[in-house]
């Protein structure tokens, strides 16, 4: 940092303007006071910004007028993803919403300045950041919820030579200026880059992109990138330049629709007025839907897959021959990295002969950016777990299993770092507010196993939830009030109708992360083992879990003995999976409260899979009642009497039709399930006619039989031998 020798605001932030200019990089303030002092600092920098926008981001901004600079709340950040801003404004005296930062970040321009007003870095963990309200749970106040987040960000700050910094106390440190005037500004194209590509890289992304389509079928482009790097304008432009020479369909699936506004913003562009018309050829499907419906199209466009779970990219994989798959590889939209490591098994086992392209030219800035640096360290976007050389020799018995607490997090930024990293490894979903959640969530558990003293190989999150008082039992039971957190026993409450759910206490494990490395050896079975003697210790009566239902998370759980008490009624527009509540008693009361939702749940199920639940797939249907087996045997409900055997025989061997006997094959579908041992065909052949209610039209597509007189035909004999050797003997 040079020594300070400008006097106004108003001069240093041009001095910055023009070190960000020299460099091709963007400069980072920040300025540490009360709101009113650093509201009139925000009145000179609107005013030596004259002639440039600005973006100013909170609340309470005064003497400005309306022409000065654009105002906007935190939450609108994400819509300006696409847009390219010269100056920012983030005040956290509004609220530090660190998800807002770092989207907004990646949207300045080279030669921009992003300003943050903060209070004195001294005071800012005491600050009651309006943000602590999302962190709270019930009944803790808001005085409760901690401030390591902001105290581990105020000494990166004070720490950090990649931004300027001065303070209403007196402390002044303006960067070092670099000069970079051998390198072309970004945006500049080189000779060689043909328009409307701004980078080499992102030509060659537009070519692979055009070869996916013209070349061989099932070869799949994976292509990653930092933020910046022009990833979904690539997609835009080929897409668009592919619709010019004649391509008559082309799909793109994202987590939202506002995910693919960059795509669409290029694609308008390269189109032109006169091209208009061809946009009715580019069409957005939801991730979900694009699965259920799967419709034709001659291009599938992929963008953050990081962000979508693996069994619906494999869905698309599998139905698509021509795929391009674009993500992000350090960003709040998702992971690239844990996509790269959960999704190459697949693609290498489907289409080996799949490429991968990796964007490296920043588009908006030069490379080295100090401000790209300074995010990336404090949101943790280039979090990494702990190198493993020799994994073989790893065992879940040689591991130390301990609780870390948050105050150990915060000095430890490696131990930080590790946790982060594998939780960002390990779920689609993982954002920067989760670190924040991670160090200042006021019911919040973290569990780790170690390989050596200091070697994460596995973590574990759960909440502490329940022990509400009988006061707001009937409230909640009713549905007439909701308190903020404990997920688990208001869902049983409410959506089962136990009021008493809310009186024990449990632990919702949140995540469970292990080491890419170190996986299918049993660490996160262990987890849940020395977790449930942890529990135990401290009194807790249950361990739940809620998660996106898919066969494999079902089982996983369903053999650490958790068994299913809800499924969701709607599906995540994100993952297309409807959400399974699961428990495990540790108490007796829970024991007892347990067994009544899982019984609750299966009547609940017998509706439920005719309606909202009618297109829960197979595969999940199945494992759910192979679950619910243990209560079905002992039901009185599922029980055959003589009348029922001999309506069951009439259907079986005689001609009695299917819907003339409907209740009685009802019963029997459902316990044939819960025994096993079906298969593919036999088991879609129950779950979408019998339990599901689809037309006998759809079950003959879904089962690949001639026609339907088969299907009737093989349920006729399904349900004779499956009868024979499982429900009898029972």
């Amino acid at each position: 940092m040079s020594k300070q020798t400008i006097s106004t605001t108003c001069e240093r932030v041009l001095s910055l303007k023009s070190a960000a200019r020299l460099s091709g990089h963007r400069r980072l303030l920040v300025c540490a006071g009360d709101a009113d002092w650093c509201q009139a600092q925000v009145v000179e920098m609107v005013q030596a910004l004259v002639g440039e926008s600005v973006l100013l981001i909170g609340e309470g901004f005064s003497g400005l007028t309306a022409s000065d600079a654009e105002v906007i709340a935190a939450k609108k950040c994400l819509s300006r993803l696409g847009r390219e801003h010269q100056n920012i404004i983030f005040s956290a005296h509004a609220g530090f919403d660190v998800d807002a930062f770092g989207a907004i970040s990646g949207t300045l321009c080279a030669g921009g300045l992003l300003v943050l007003l903060t209070p004195e870095m001294d005071q800012w963990p005491y600050f009651h950041d309006p943000e602590h309200r999302r962190m709270l749970v019930y009944p803790q106040q808001f005085e409760d919820v901690s401030g390591r987040y902001l105290k581990r960000l105020s000494q990166i700050i004070e720490a950090s030579d990649q931004l300027s910094l001065f303070t209403q106390a007196g402390v002044v440190r303006i960067q070092e200026a670099k000069n970079n005037r051998d390198k072309k500004t970004p945006g500049e194209k080189d000779e060689m880059v043909i328009a409307p590509c701004k980078s080499q890289s992102q030509m060659q992304a537009v070519q692979a992109i055009h070869k996916v389509l013209r070349g061989h079928r099932r070869r799949p482009l994976v292509l990653t990138a930092d933020r910046g790097r022009g990833k979904s304008a690539s997609l835009g432009i080929a897409a668009a330049q592919l619709l010019l020479e004649g391509v008559e369909q082309i799909t793109i699936t994202a987590p939202s629709r506002s995910t693919a506004d960059v795509f669409f913003q290029h694609a308008v562009k390269v189109l032109g007025e006169e091209n208009a018309a061809l946009l009715n050829r580019l069409q957005f499907i939801a991730p979900d839907d694009l699965v259920q419906t799967l419709p034709a199209t001659q291009l599938l466009l992929v963008d953050e897959a990081a962000a979508i779970p693996t069994p619906l990219l494999e869905k698309m994989l599998s139905h698509y021959s021509r795929i391009v798959y674009a993500t992000t590889i350090h960003g709040y939209e998702g992971t690239g990295r844990g996509f790269a490591i959960r999704f190459r098994k697949v693609l290498d086992s489907k289409t080996p002969q799949w490429h991968e392209l990796r964007m490296e030219e920043p588009i908006r800035w030069q490379p080295e950016d100090p401000l790209e640096s300074f995010v990336f360290k404090a949101l943790l976007l280039n979090a990494l777990p702990s190198v493993i050389d020799q994994p073989e020799i790893i065992s879940p018995e040689q591991c130390t299993f301990r609780q870390i607490s948050s105050e150990e997090l915060l000095l430890n930024e490696d131990l930080l770092s590790q946790i982060f990293g594998l939780l960002v490894l390990a779920h689609y979903q993982t954002r920067p507010f989760d670190l924040r959640h991670l160090l200042d969530g006021g019911n919040i558990e973290v569990y780790g196993l170690f390989d050596g003293p200091q070697r994460l190989v596995s973590v574990l999150l759960a909440a502490r939830e329940g022990g509400i008082e009988s006061d707001l039992a009937d409230d909640i039971w009713m549905g007439r009030r909701r308190v903020r957190g404990h997920l688990l026993p208001q869902s049983l409450s409410n959506h089962l109708g136990l009021p008493d759910a809310i009186f024990l206490k449990g632990f919702r494990v949140i995540r469970i992360a292990v080491h890419p490395d170190c996986q299918r050896i049993g660490l996160g079975r262990m987890l849940l083992e020395k977790l449930q003697q942890d529990a135990t210790h401290k009194k807790i009566d249950y361990l739940g879990t809620l998660f996106g239902a898919t066969d494999d998370l079902l089982k996983f759980w369903g053999d650490s003995s958790f068994v299913p008490v809800r499924v969701g009624l709607s599906r995540d527009a994100a993952s297309g999976t409807h959400s399974a509540l699961m428990l495990k008693p540790l108490s007796c009361s829970a024991k007892r409260l347990i067994h009544n939702a899982h019984e609750k749940c299966l009547a609940q199920l017998q509706w439920l899979l005719m309606d909202e639940l009618k297109g829960l797939d197979v595969e999940v249907v199945t494992v759910i009642f192979s679950m619910m087996e243990p209560i079905m045997r002992v039901s009185e409900n599922y029980a055959l009497s003589c009348d029922d055997q001999r309506e069951l025989t009439s259907f079986t061997e005689g001609q009695r039709q299917y819907e003339n006997c409907i209740d009685v094959i009802k019963r029997v579908a459902f316990r044939i399930l819960g025994a096993g041992g079906v298969d593919n065909v036999d088991a879609t052949l129950l779950v979408r006619r019998v339990i599901q209610n689809h037309s006998w039209h759809e079950v003959v597509v879904a089962c690949n039989f001639s026609g339907e007189k088969q299907a009737r035909q093989r349920l006729r004999e399904l349900i004779s031998v499956k009868n024979r050797l499982h429900l009898s003997a029972s």
